[in-house]
């Protein structure tokens, strides 16, 4: 499953309007200026897109609930048959 990209959203705004040519070059240009906006400033890629938290809760949620079962912080969660 892919995730939504502000750059996708970006182009399909410009296509109808320049055209699929310019609206890769326009595109680039824009990857291009946040690459360069990352190294100068050291900073990890963050898509306005994209609910970072949400996906780190998700992935994490079972590990957290396993560790906490573990360490008798909660009771053994019963599975209904």
């Amino acid at each position: 499953v892919r995730t939504p990209s502000a750059f996708k959203a970006k182009f399909q705004s410009l296509m109808p309007r320049r055209g699929y040519k310019r609206a890769i070059i326009a595109i680039a240009h824009k990857i291009l200026r946040t690459i360069f906006y990352m190294i100068s400033r050291n900073e990890p890629y963050r898509d306005s897109t994209v609910d970072y938290e949400a996906l780190y809760v998700k992935r994490n949620a079972p590990r957290w609930i396993r560790m906490l079962v573990k360490f008798g912080y909660i009771a053994q969660p019963q599975n209904p048959s």
